[in-house]
């Protein structure tokens, strides 16, 4: 237990590993609306393809058919009586290397009208849920009121309402974000959004095991778990043991490793089981080490330090530790930052380190 308490300390300083492959970036993406509040985006593409013939569901960047659809939509604005300049954010170059989390829309050319006229939030409408009363919520509809209206940013209060009622122990509790009719007041549009909460019935626990995998068998691992039978059910009732986990694993070079505690709902009786489990996937080794900017005397010095050497098993957190503690780990090296890069290899299951080394201001 000791040994992954103190992996849990040092999984808080881990830095993120960066993919694989280096792919490019895609070509193609959809294209979205983000404050056209008078049409859908059904109905706003359908406009489109009105007046565009053979406009495809996706384009490219800085291509005819994206200059085109901006000029189309300051049209269709105008049959509305409003005079406005439409602007394109386009997604950035290196997309194919992020992540998304769940409820994230996906990379798009985005379209949007550029004030004046401003878009507004009139108020978060929060339906004649229960939960209107909640603090919380009346907190957040303060908080959107006045913001500027934008489609593509509603997923994040929706998620946040969803979140919140799931660590109340509605753990199917379903949630969207509606957008009203827009109101003229002055020189601006006021939109208002209504809140449609289904929280659904309130689990509880009726049992939850963990088992760490091979790293950790025969290990207690009751000290983790926040939660136990018959208590209100929560979407993670096994605290930081992941974080322990994760560094327990990346220690011996299993860097795939995942984690799935996701309860099974017993619907009938209001009820969440829950067994965490541990997949460690492949157990990764080093395979080469390029140092940059360094002396050849200051990199003799950086690979002992690093305690690594090709063919030995993969460590993510001795690499870590080095870049967070240079400047005590040696004078030769004192002033120094350094930023790592570790490139794996899905296939052969081995990595090639890049450190690169660089005087600190």
């Amino acid at each position: 237990m000791k040994k992954l308490q103190r992996a849990l300390i040092t999984a808080l300083l881990i830095a993120a590993l960066t993919p694989n492959a280096n792919p490019q970036a895609p070509e193609h993406f959809p294209y979205t609306f983000s404050n056209f509040v008078w049409w859908s985006d059904a109905g706003l593409c359908a406009e489109l393809k009105k007046r565009i013939p053979s406009l495809p569901n996706e384009i490219t960047r800085n291509s005819p058919a994206e200059s085109r659809i901006r000029v189309v939509l300051e049209q269709l604005l105008k049959t509305k009586g409003i005079l406005a300049e439409v602007q394109i954010d386009e997604p950035s170059r290196d997309v194919a290397h992020q992540k998304f989390d769940e409820g994230v829309p996906p990379p798009s050319i985005r379209y949007s009208i550029h004030a004046p006229p401003e878009i507004l939030i009139e108020k978060l409408i929060l339906d004649d849920s229960p939960f209107q009363a909640a603090p919380y919520l009346k907190q957040l509809a303060d908080n959107m009121r006045g913001e500027a209206y934008a489609a593509n940013y509603l997923w994040s209060p929706q998620r946040n309402i969803r979140e919140k009622l799931m660590q109340l122990g509605y753990l199917a509790a379903t949630v969207s974000l509606e957008t009203g009719e827009p109101k003229k007041s002055e020189d601006r549009y006021l939109v208002p959004i209504t809140a449609r909460i289904v929280a659904g019935p309130q689990y509880h626990v009726a049992a939850l095991k963990a088992d760490g995998g091979p790293l950790a068998q025969g290990k207690d691992l009751s000290p983790f778990l926040t939660a136990h039978p018959g208590d209100i059910a929560q979407p993670n009732p096994f605290g930081r043991l992941a974080g322990a986990l994760r560094s327990l694993y990346w220690q011996q070079g299993y860097l795939d490793v995942e984690f799935n505690g996701t309860p099974t709902l017993d619907k009938d009786h209001d009820l969440a089981t829950y067994d965490f489990k541990v997949t460690p996937g492949p157990q990764y080794r080093l395979h080469t080490i390029t140092i940059e900017n360094l002396s050849p005397s200051q990199e003799v010095t950086a690979r002992k330090l690093l305690t690594l050497k090709p063919g030995d098993i993969f460590d993510q957190l001795a690499i870590s530790n080095l870049s967070l503690h240079l400047s005590q780990a040696s004078p030769d090296l004192s002033g120094y930052g350094m930023g790592y890069k570790p490139k794996l290899d899905k296939q052969t299951h081995l990595v090639d380190l890049a450190l690169t080394f660089y005087k600190q201001q």
